[in-house]
């Protein structure tokens, strides 16, 4: 398995840590991909700090330069996370408003696709809906992804914000919708029978997988065998503070020795 960590946890400004130095910072802490939020970077606008990618503000030239930058480095642009999905559900506090939410989802996965990535996250922030309209947008998001070659992941831990349940609802919604381009995004927490039933819940509809810092007290041999039962064998990608990177990155090296 390989780790890979969200590169939009380090503090700098995007101006003092532009992405190519970032990838050599990571990949000389041991990572070997990267995961990029979707999110407008507003450091140039005099607004508050952000570190993200705007799929709009990327055309082909510099969609492949960002992934030759990564490459150089030695690190691949394993996942995307549509980060904006937060702020959109704050205009938008029921589905109803989620047509150009849509939209912009399928926008990531083409930049998903551009820059090397398998999977990109999303939810649909603090949004709620219906279980019938909430199926409806995720069928015809899927139908729209499907040729584009990417999969969605819906994470896990996030799904109960649409008022319709937890993971195991959301295990459900992805049954019924059916289609191979949608799966989920796995975020185990808490103990280790916590993190093995919340892997174990999501079987081989696994996609992707994000973790918190390493826990002394969990026994990750069982975590590991739980990924082996979903035949998930890809990145193991931290969502962590930057203080972290370095010590999540030598100690998964050493959990997986």
């Amino acid at each position: 398995m390989k780790v890979s960590v969200r590169e939009g946890s380090y503090k700098s400004s995007p101006l003092d840590l532009p992405l190519d130095q970032s990838f050599r910072q990571l990949a000389a802490l041991g990572y070997q991909g990267v995961e990029l939020s979707t999110i407008p970077d507003r450091e140039a606008r005099g607004y508050r700090q952000r570190r993200g990618i705007w799929p709009g503000m990327l055309n082909g030239e510099k969609r492949a330069e960002l992934r030759a930058s990564a490459a150089k480095a030695g690190l691949e642009i394993s996942t995307l996370s549509s980060d904006w999905a937060w702020g959109y559900s704050e205009y938008f506090p029921t589905l109803d408003g989620w047509g150009r939410g849509a939209e912009l989802l399928v926008e990531d996965a083409k930049l998903a696709s551009d820059l090397g990535s398998r999977a990109f996250l999303m939810h649909f922030g603090i949004s709620t809906g219906t279980w019938d309209h909430a199926r409806g947008i995720l069928k015809e998001l899927a139908r729209a992804v499907e040729p584009i070659g990417v999969t969605i992941g819906f994470e896990g831990s996030l799904f109960y914000y649409l008022g319709l349940g937890g993971q195991a609802e959301l295990v459900r919604m992805v049954d019924e919708v059916n289609s191979p381009a949608l799966k989920i995004y796995v975020h185990p927490h808490g103990d280790t029978a916590s993190q093995v039933q919340a892997i174990d819940e999501v079987g081989e509809r696994i996609c992707a997988l994000h973790a918190s810092a390493l826990q002394p007290d969990v026994d990750y041999r069982q975590v590991f065998a739980a990924l082996a039962r979903a035949k998930y064998d890809w990145y193991w990608c931290f969502e962590v503070g930057e203080e972290l990177f370095a010590s999540s990155a030598s100690g998964f090296r050493e959990l997986t020795r």
